[in-house]
């Protein structure tokens, strides 16, 4: 059949899904039924759809999960919900064979199902529901838990939009940002984002050459900075770039992104840090922040 759906074409804005277009099997493209996703600056979650000239607005949960989806009148068009680990559980609001009725692939926040596989795209991997684990494993090996196939480990109140390190369900919907008052720590004033990373998360490190495995507390204990949410250590940035100026918590990721804005002194030689002395304040703060998580 000439007008049958044989595939779709996608496009993407960063990590944001924009547009849905139907393929059809005699080869045409069908544009005039794209489904186009808008988003809020920054979030993976959309807040409404347009379709066939149609806007429908979404509401999604805490988790930034798809729930319902509403005509610009308020009409129900669409509703569902995922279990435990994404199972899709969608209501027959209306008959299949109403021209109003419409499909929605995402899943959890960051994931789109491949109808057919079954399987969900989850950027970097791709995630089965009935097992609630990744096919492949973490990039990062055991450095990312102790199952390296693993989704997170409350799916209620953590996501993983990217398919590579969990985080907490707000994450794509709010930012959070350095606290005004900074502590200070051994003549360092340090802005601190308890955001930044799970307490809890597990990840393994070498030490004297043994592999030690543990929550990101006790690596912390050790002297190390805790895995982030992007799978990558904690980063102390000097804001000023000078020995006893003050220090803010980052994720590696936001500090190689914005390298070129948060360095007002690039190259500098001599530098104004001594990395000796840097190196073990360093390792004193991380033993004593472990102790905020007790």
């Amino acid at each position: 059949k000439p007008t049958a759906i044989i595939g779709y074409d996608y496009l993407w804005s960063g990590e944001q899904l924009i547009v849905e277009t139907p393929v059809y099997a005699d080869g045409t493209v069908g544009y005039e039924n794209s489904i186009h996703w808008l988003y809020e600056p920054g979030a993976l979650t959309p807040l409404a759809r347009h379709e066939k000239g149609q806007l429908y607005y979404v509401v999604s949960d805490h988790q930034g999960t798809v729930r319902e989806i509403l005509t610009e009148a308020g009409e129900l068009i669409w509703a569902g919900r995922l279990l435990t680990w994404g199972e899709p559980e969608c209501w027959p609001v209306l008959t299949v064979n109403d021209p109003r009725n419409l499909t929605c692939n995402l899943r959890f926040c960051g994931q789109y199902e491949d109808e057919e596989s079954g399987l969900y795209y989850n950027r970097f991997r791709y995630y089965d529901n009935e097992t609630g684990q990744y096919l492949c494993a973490d990039p990062i090996g055991l450095n990312g838990g102790l199952n390296p196939y693993a989704y997170v480990h409350n799916p209620a109140n953590w996501i993983d939009p990217l398919g590579l390190a969990g985080c907490p369900a707000d994450y794509s919907q709010k930012r959070e940002y350095w606290s005004s008052d900074p502590i200070t720590f051994k003549g360092n004033k340090v802005y601190q984002r308890n955001d930044l990373f799970d307490p809890q998360h597990m990840s393994a490190w070498r030490d004297q050459g043994k592999v030690i495995r543990g929550t990101n507390i006790e690596r912390m204990a050790s002297g190390r900075a805790p895995v982030g949410h992007d799978g990558k250590a904690v980063n102390l940035h000097h804001m000023l770039q000078t020995q006893n100026g003050p220090i803010a918590e980052m994720s590696q990721t936001f500090h190689k992104v914005n390298h070129k804005a948060i360095h007002i002194n690039p190259n500098t030689i001599p530098s104004g840090i001594d990395r000796a002395t840097f190196n073990k304040w360093r390792e004193q703060y991380w033993i004593n922040r472990a102790g905020d998580f007790k």
